[in-house]
């Protein structure tokens, strides 16, 4: 016989949570306070008090339900004339960028925390790439320049998925040496290249081709509970279908989401239903974020990071030497290539796609952005039990979460009113 009783738990305790996000956030909007991390603080002291110890972080929860929403109301929303404009720099920094932060991550996590360098490359691939769920909430919290906005919000929706892809990589390569009993036996390198490329490129392209379609097939109706409902088919769908095909889903979720975001919201869809859109995605994206950040202090709350504290503090060191490499890398390199553009004699761009120097003033705060968050929980809980040093890879990343999302998140929230905002032009 069926019984209500467990549903009625579990609803209750999902009507309670939702209870708690809205008041932690209304007592950080009276403080003035980045509802975000509030939420993570009051998710670990009820951890920590274990008022809820059934309650657990899911990988599939993340990765199935929150992610694929989170990250196409991101693209849905984002500024595609910015996004145009700074093309380069978010490319240069959530490609090679996030392949320099992974190699110097790895290589800390190896020679300090004594990882293999498969087990220190899968650990980088985790934590490398900026959790785009934290990154675009706390921005949206303390007001960052648009242009920076932009910037960041770009590089974040792109960079999940390839650091997606490079932690799939790892992984298969990892678990193909364990069943070959060696430490890169049983690899072969075109096959590992092919699986690269597609991981990289078939998820943009799928992406790209649902978003594209769908735009033309919403030209035919004019219903804004239909079309509403075909952008959240588009969300999910895109990453079933990225997924399926064996490549990034969450690099499909944002090509789709960029697409009809940008083109399809233009040739199919009127102002009225635009906004009709707009309004139930920013109220899904708000629920979203609020129960995934809680959960993910409830998790972090949870654990004992300084059980294994030396490793912990090699892999934050790996994670902020990583990031501010590839900020200080590729941001001048940028620049260089910028001033080219502008002052050199080959035929130059169109005037939106040109990039522009960025300014030296908010490098710091790049830095800064590179939180990590329910993502890398996400990847690190899905990692096979069979994985040697499983339980030392979890400890790890748990305290390069809890330290990039409250370190740098609150540090952030308290430089950023008093950062220097009088330069505009880039230095």
């Amino acid at each position: 016989m069926i019984t209500a009783a467990p549903i009625t738990r579990e609803v209750g305790v999902i009507e309670l949570l939702v209870v708690m996000t809205l008041a932690v956030a209304l007592v950080a909007r009276t403080l003035r306070f980045p509802y975000t991390l509030a939420l993570v603080l009051a998710g670990v002291v009820l951890g920590m008090l274990r008022v809820f110890p059934e309650l657990r972080f899911e990988p599939d929860l993340a990765l199935f339900i929150f992610l694929p929403a989170l990250l196409f109301e991101g693209a849905w929303s984002l500024d595609t004339r910015a996004l145009k404009r700074d093309w380069l720099l978010i490319f240069l920094l959530a490609v090679p960028g996030l392949a320099v932060s992974l190699a110097l991550t790895a290589a800390i996590a190896h020679w300090g925390a004594g990882l293999s360098w498969l087990l220190a490359l899968l650990l980088a691939a985790i934590v490398s790439p900026t959790d785009p769920v934290a990154v675009i909430a706390l921005m949206r919290q303390v007001g960052m320049p648009e242009r920076l906005t932009a910037v960041l919000e770009g590089e974040s929706l792109f960079n999940d998925g390839v650091g997606a892809a490079a932690f799939e990589l790892v992984l298969g390569a990892l678990l193909l040496s364990l069943n070959a009993g060696g430490e890169l036996a049983g690899l072969s390198a075109p096959a590992e290249v092919a699986k690269a490329l597609w991981l990289l490129g078939g998820g943009a392209v799928i992406g790209l081709a649902v978003g594209y379609i769908v735009s033309h097939l919403v030209r035919v109706v004019d219903d804004r509970l239909i079309e509403t409902t075909v952008t959240f088919s588009v969300a999910y769908g895109s990453y079933l279908l990225g997924t399926l095909a064996g490549t990034s889903g969450l690099l499909a979720v944002v090509c789709a989401g960029l697409t009809l975001g940008s083109y399809g919201r233009r040739i199919g869809m009127t102002e009225r239903t635009r906004d009709e859109v707009d309004a139930v995605w920013q109220f899904t994206a708000y629920v979203a974020n609020s129960l995934l950040f809680l959960l993910v202090g409830v998790s972090l709350g949870a654990t004992r990071p300084a059980a294994a504290l030396p490793a912990v503090i090699f892999g934050i060191m790996g994670v902020v030497l990583g990031r501010i490499a590839m900020v200080y890398l590729f941001v001048p390199l940028h620049n260089v290539v910028a001033f080219r553009l502008a002052h050199g004699k080959e035929p130059s761009l169109p005037e939106g796609a040109r990039p522009s120097r960025f300014p030296r003033l908010w490098r710091p705060l790049l830095v800064l952005s590179g939180l990590r968050g329910a993502l890398s929980l996400a990847l690190v809980l899905s990692i096979p039990a069979d994985v040697p040093q499983l339980d030392q890879l979890r400890t790890i990343v748990y305290g390069v979460v809890l330290v990039t999302l409250l370190g740098q998140g609150i540090g952030l929230r308290v430089l950023l009113p008093r950062w220097p905002r009088a330069r505009s032009r880039p230095a």
